[in-house]
């Protein structure tokens, strides 16, 4: 219960200068870096996508049902179960857990024979990875406190937005690799597929992390204690999740559709692109890691860049309504550039005009923490940030089934695949802008109730 005390009782005066000590940036160096290792699974079925398809005789719906509704099928339902034992236990060891079961269901989705054993696996992954974002962001505040908890929750986003290029020209590296050492494995492994190696190649690294998850020094640095006899009397004034969300329901309603969109329409991009690059342009696996992984890191600074400077050039213009119209502005400008993904031709346009599309959702990304920060009361921020991210898994997964099935219903054209992917991920895009247009009209008079609540 050490995030919810916290939330409910004000700091000492001098907390908010408060230092954090060289363990505190070491245990979100580690945050960071379980990001990045979770996001390496959709990188391996992305560059691997051909010849795991072929392999196993999956369609192009077969494929975006694993990329989208088996990721988060059971993350819908244990994300919040996840969140609730994170607020109750000691959140280390339900993220070791967390971290654990994910390496083994990767391994496992290397194991898979065909489509409905992979189905269950992807399944396993996703769910194992929805405890992630809930439980770093409850971690945040137990290590930093005022200006640099802040500070801290930026470096997360950040640092991981920034590296994840990176991230994914490794996997296409980790690819090539096991091709040109294939002959140093032993027999058993040495007549088995490249994508079944990759997965099992990605798994390994979490012997390493859940005892790292173990032994951070999350506990020694606890909250401010309220005067012995009054955590009861604080606890119980602490108010639930669902009379706040009904009392807020426009805002919240119009906020989750919207960023729900924003995800679905990264969805249906993200997963095909490799696809097209591969299918249509006949890119090689290492090609493509490279080429995504540079256009990743260069729209990822650029759209930090936009983010942050334009958010301080128009603070004194927007006032609090800032985040929700740089949010509608960053879905609109990326439905535009994912329309002109349809006109490329060659690799270099492709990854030129997919830099561009990602450049505004990651500048949208960016502020998205904030936003949703700023409707949140402190008491019963953890669950509701579980709630919305839930809710956006789950309608961002149906994007790749989506364009999936319009793909293999317009099969006979030689383009449908990319008409598919550039037509769900425009649509999507525009009707998450407007949304958040709507989430305008009372998204100051949520903030404003959310304020209320802390006070209270």
């Amino acid at each position: 219960m050490a995030a919810s005390t916290e939330a409910a009782v004000p700091l000492p005066e001098g907390a908010a200068a408060e230092r954090a000590p060289m363990s505190a940036w070491v245990s979100l160096l580690v945050l960071v870096a379980l990001g990045l290792y979770t996001y390496m699974d959709r990188q391996i079925f992305g560059l691997q996508a051909e010849p795991l398809r072929k392999a196993l005789g999956l369609s192009d719906l077969q494929f975006g049902l694993l990329q989208g509704v088996s990721v988060a099928l059971f993350a819908a339902v244990v994300g919040y179960p996840i969140a609730w034992l994170s607020d109750r236990f000691d959140r280390r060891t339900v993220l070791a857990g967390c971290i654990a079961t994910w390496s083994l269901a990767v391994g496992a989705c290397g194991l898979a024979r065909d489509f409905n054993e992979l189905f269950v696996t992807s399944a396993l992954v996703g769910a194992a990875e929805a405890g992630l974002l809930p439980i770093a962001y409850a971690l945040i505040p137990e290590l930093f406190r005022g200006g640099q908890r802040q500070l801290a929750n930026s470096l997360f986003i950040v640092t991981g937005r920034l590296v994840v290029g990176l991230v994914i020209a490794m996997c296409g590296w980790m690819i090539h690799a096991i091709d040109l050492w294939r002959p140093l494995l032993p027999d058993v492994l040495q007549a088995l597929p490249t994508w079944r190696l990759a997965f099992f190649a990605t798994a390994l690294p979490g012997i390493v992390f859940v005892p790292m998850i173990l032994l951070l020094p999350i506990n020694k640095r606890g909250p401010a204690r309220p005067p012995p006899g009054a955590a009861t009397a604080v606890q119980a004034k602490q108010p639930s999740v669902w009379p706040f969300l009904r009392s807020q329901r426009f805002s919240f309603a119009t906020f989750m559709l919207s960023v729900g969109l924003l995800v679905f329409g990264f969805g249906a991009t993200g997963a095909f692109i490799p696809v097209v690059a591969m299918r249509q342009m006949g890119v090689t696996s290492l090609d493509l890691g490279n080429a995504m992984g540079i256009a990743t890191f260069v729209s990822s600074a650029v759209g930090l860049l936009i983010a942050n400077v334009g958010m301080k050039w128009l603070t004194p213009r927007l006032g609090p309504m800032l985040p929700v119209r740089v949010l509608a502005f960053a879905a609109a400008a990326s439905g535009v550039f994912a329309a002109t993904l349809y006109l490329a031709r060659t690799p270099v346009e492709l990854f030129t005009l997919m830099a561009l599309h990602h450049t505004f959702l990651m500048a949208g990304t960016m502020v998205f923490p904030t936003a949703l920060q700023e409707m949140t009361p402190q008491p019963m921020r953890a669950r509701l940030i579980s709630l919305v991210i839930m809710f956006n898994m789950v309608l961002g997964s149906l994007s790749p089934a989506v364009v999936g099935a319009i793909s293999d219903a317009l099969k006979s054209r030689p383009d449908g695949l990319m008409l598919a992917m550039t037509a769900t991920s425009t649509t999507a895009l525009m009707l998450a802008a407007g949304l958040m247009l709507l989430c305008g009209r009372g998204y100051v008079q949520t903030t404003r109730a959310a304020r209320a609540v802390e006070a209270g």
